[in-house]
């Protein structure tokens, strides 16, 4: 029920940034476009083009979380046996949770603040670029606590014992020739005959 749950607030949050995408384009293809043209702009465009940008940054950040895609370097917990690997996660779970306290209590306290100061154009309080670093350390506090519960009830599998990783997919193999980069797939571990 719980995935079922998270699958759907995930399309949610897909379905939203790429609204704020379209946005974005439009805004900003109009704005140039009008300039160039008509020597004459939209002048809410940019501002609302950059508040829709910092939404749909914090919520990409949300969705890397969730699917675990973030960077990061896995070198040394690959080494460790399962045991170290769930020690080093819970541990970094733990460490997460800490800086996304600190993050969301900075967001929380920039958008008290916010909401005394305006954007000069369209006059949106500054608190609304605030809130979605605030809706980001919740939403990802949510799901590293998930993670942290599952991880001390047993729940997590082995293959999810490694939270980042340094390549998107650890099979493949980025090599640099000439110049060039080159991504090298390594074989599957059943070819199909």
């Amino acid at each position: 029920m719980m995935d079922s749950i998270a699958a759907k607030l995930a399309r949610i949050v897909e379905w939203t940034m790429g609204i704020l995408l379209a946005i974005m384009v439009v805004l900003i293809f109009t704005n140039a476009a009008g300039r160039y043209l008509f020597s004459a702009g939209f002048a809410s465009a940019e501002e609302l083009g950059r508040l829709a940008f910092v939404w749909l940054i914090f919520l990409g950040a949300i969705l890397a979380v969730r699917e675990r895609s973030h960077v990061g370097i896995d070198m040394l917990v690959q080494r460790f046996g399962p045991t170290g690997k769930r020690i080093s996660l819970g541990a970094m779970n733990l460490l997460i949770l800490y800086a996304l306290w600190l993050f969301g209590k900075g967001s929380w306290q920039q958008t008290i603040i916010g909401m005394q100061s305006h954007t000069p154009v369209t006059g949106i309080p500054l608190a609304v670029y605030a809130v979605a670093g605030l809706v980001c350390a919740v939403a990802m506090t949510a799901l590293f606590i998930i993670d942290l519960f599952r991880l001390v009830t047993g729940r997590v599998r082995d293959d999810e014992l490694i939270q980042v990783r340094e390549t998107p997919n650890h099979d493949d193999v980025l090599l640099a020739t000439n110049g060039k980069a080159h991504v090298v797939h390594a074989p599957t571990e059943n070819p199909q005959k």
